[in-house]
């Protein structure tokens, strides 16, 4: 059995866009999000599995956005438990053209695997430079990194668009490739009742504001993307206009999980003065 775990940020135009990024768009903010297994087959090997996901964004378009991302998980085989821990930190630069990153993963607090390294882009292709004991240099062709990702599917929402195609680098998995994004986007409205799994407290910020449902589908680019390719990883949730996200449903080809919103804290912005 293989635990699949994806970034939120991702849980969101290989047009480079300069200082003016779009990163203003997002609020610096910390939601923390109840994971439960919504449905498993049986070839996936898990009984139950609840776990817990906490999300920071700090930043502004001056200094670029960083993100740092943990997701736990206690998983039921049947026969016993076991706990994964993914720990992911990303910094972004304010031009959208440079990404560092670093995940770290353990099982049951041993260390499994660790990927770090950073990436450019340069002549619209993204360059990766792989650090650890094997380093690696990897040119992946044209892209865009995961926060202006984020803020294109918001740009695209505001204009009514309802299906975009993207092809993005988050610095997941391995860190080797490009995944291409397929996204729909709803009609925006506005959601007060308290969802699945959700404290109503949390949500009196978000009284009154309206949010788009998103569904996006991620496919790995090394793959013959066909008409018939199934997707790595499916992701659908209410996307508000600065950046929060509500009532995550992740599908992984064995199993789906549930993450309903149950803290949110936004962070006072740092004032961002731009050079005239």
């Amino acid at each position: 059995m293989k635990i699949l775990t994806a970034s939120l940020a991702v849980l969101l135009s290989t047009t480079t866009l300069g200082l003016a990024a779009g990163f203003e768009i997002l609020k610096p903010h910390r939601a923390v999000y109840d994971v439960t297994l919504e449905s498993a087959e049986d070839r996936s090997g898990i009984k139950g599995m609840t776990g817990r996901i906490v999300y920071e964004v700090k930043g502004n378009e001056c200094e670029g956005i960083a993100i740092r991302y943990r997701f736990v998980t206690t998983i039921n085989t049947g026969r016993d438990n076991f706990t994964t821990d993914q720990q992911t930190s990303t910094y972004e630069s304010p031009d959208g053209k440079e990404f560092s990153f670093e995940t770290k993963s353990f099982v049951n607090d041993q260390a499994d695997q660790k990927i770090s390294g950073s990436a450019t882009i340069s002549d619209k292709e993204i360059e990766v430079n792989l650090k650890g004991e094997k380093p690696r240099n990897l040119k992946l062709g044209e892209g865009i990194f995961t926060t202006t990702h984020l803020v294109t599917i918001l740009k695209d929402a505001r204009k009514g668009e309802r299906f975009v195609v993207h092809d993005v680098f988050d610095g997941s998995g391995d860190a080797d490739k490009l995944l291409n994004s397929a996204s729909v986007i709803g009609t925006a409205r506005v959601v007060e009742e308290p969802l699945k799994g959700e404290d109503p407290k949390t949500l009196a910020s978000l009284k009154s504001k309206q949010a788009w449902p998103v569904s996006m589908s991620y496919f790995d680019k090394k793959l013959d993307n066909t008409g018939e390719a199934l997707p790595i990883y499916e992701a659908s949730f209410l996307l508000y206009e600065d950046g929060i996200t509500r009532q995550l449903m992740m599908r992984y080809p064995d199993y789906e999980l549930r993450a309903s919103l149950t803290e949110l804290e936004y962070y006072s912005a740092k004032a961002c003065k731009l050079d005239n």
